[in-house]
């Protein structure tokens, strides 16, 4: 019967110290080797990051699989559509393309305004016109054109270095010559719309002078001068009636043709020129006048008229244009005076003009 026993249970006949000792050396087999495993990746750590500076090279400090639990976490809490957006092509392209144009500006020096000379198609083609105005409207073969913009950017290029040594400054034909042009830029840029018939009409009354029709007048005046400057006029014009004219009345003469009578006036005096145009005509008289005595004769009278605003109104509105155009080019240039400080000896320092 014992032996029967024990064949049908060996493992009672194993001392029970040796199957305790078998039991441990089985089951904490893996966790030495995960210890071990443990302390060689932190030693191999320690050693990369002393290598590193000293830099944590963990995630925040966390354990190798809390950092790729993190990491998940991290692109899970991206927006789909920003990811999407990422491995889109034209997005990857415009990237680059970004990363090249900097990389260009960061290499390439920048080149002043003053110092950049641009051959545009506006200067081609105002050397091409040039050409034609002074060729019969023929246009310039190539060789001719890439001569002429040649020239050109050697004038260009000597003006730049005039103007870079100070040879404009102090020179009043330059500067008044740039002023010129210059104001011609402002004038030609102001818009102005057309005026209203009120507007012109207004404006017209105005000026009215300048447009009525002046009396027109057309005599021969004979000066005199001296203190018998009288008498000698009155000699003169009895040897005229009697067909006796001295030699020297052609020489001395003074002919006015079609003059209008407003201009007269300040030379001969309002009484004196009221005298010519009340007399009768090709008939020889003697006049005094502010600037002497006068043997004179009326040979026409054209008497002014009034015009009417429809008679000039094409001329009256360009007038009218021209004039507030220059105002507005006026107040235009006092705009652009805002960006100086002006100091003047009769005014305060600072302001503008």
């Amino acid at each position: 019967m014992s032996r029967i026993t024990g064949l049908s249970h060996p493992r009672e006949n194993t001392p029970r110290c040796h199957q305790r000792d078998t039991t441990r050396s089985v089951g904490h087999a893996p966790q030495q080797e995960v210890a071990a495993g443990t302390r060689a990746i932190e030693r191999l750590l320690a050693s990369v990051q002393g290598r590193c500076g000293g830099r944590d090279l963990t995630s925040s400090g966390l354990e190798p699989d809390a950092r790729a639990a993190d990491a998940k976490k991290r692109v899970r809490g991206v927006p789909g559509f920003l990811r999407r957006l990422v491995r889109e092509p034209l997005v990857q392209f415009m990237v680059l393309g970004a990363v090249i144009f900097a990389v260009h500006a960061a290499t390439t020096p920048s080149v002043s305004k003053e110092r950049l000379i641009e051959v545009t198609p506006a200067v081609r083609q105002s050397i091409v016109d040039a050409f034609k105005a002074s060729h019969e409207g023929r246009e310039p073969g190539a060789d001719e054109l890439a001569k002429l913009v040649d020239l050109w950017l050697l004038n260009e290029i000597t003006f730049r270095e005039a103007l870079a040594q100070g040879l404009d400054k102090g020179d009043e034909m330059i500067r008044d010559r740039i002023t010129h042009k210059m104001r011609l830029l402002i004038f030609n840029g102001v818009d102005v719309n057309e005026p209203t018939r009120a507007e012109l009409s207004a404006w017209y009354e105005k000026r009215r002078a300048a447009y009525d029709i002046p009396d027109l007048v057309s005599f021969i005046a004979v000066p005199f001068t001296g203190a018998d400057a009288e008498a000698q006029s009155r000699a003169v014009l009895d040897e005229i009636r009697a067909g006796t004219e001295p030699e020297d009345v052609q020489l001395r003469a003074l002919i006015f043709g079609q003059r209008p009578r407003q201009t007269l006036e300040p030379s001969f005096g309002k009484a004196f020129v009221d005298q010519i145009v009340a007399g009768p005509s090709g008939e020889w008289r003697v006049l005094s006048s502010d600037a002497g005595w006068y043997v004179v004769r009326l040979d026409s009278f054209v008497p002014g008229r009034r015009v009417e605003l429809d008679e000039v109104s094409s001329q009256v509105a360009q007038a009218w244009k021209d004039e507030r155009r220059r105002v507005l080019a006026i107040a235009a240039t006092r705009d652009l005076g805002k960006a100086y400080v002006i100091r003047r000896d009769d005014a305060p320092a600072g302001g503008n003009p």
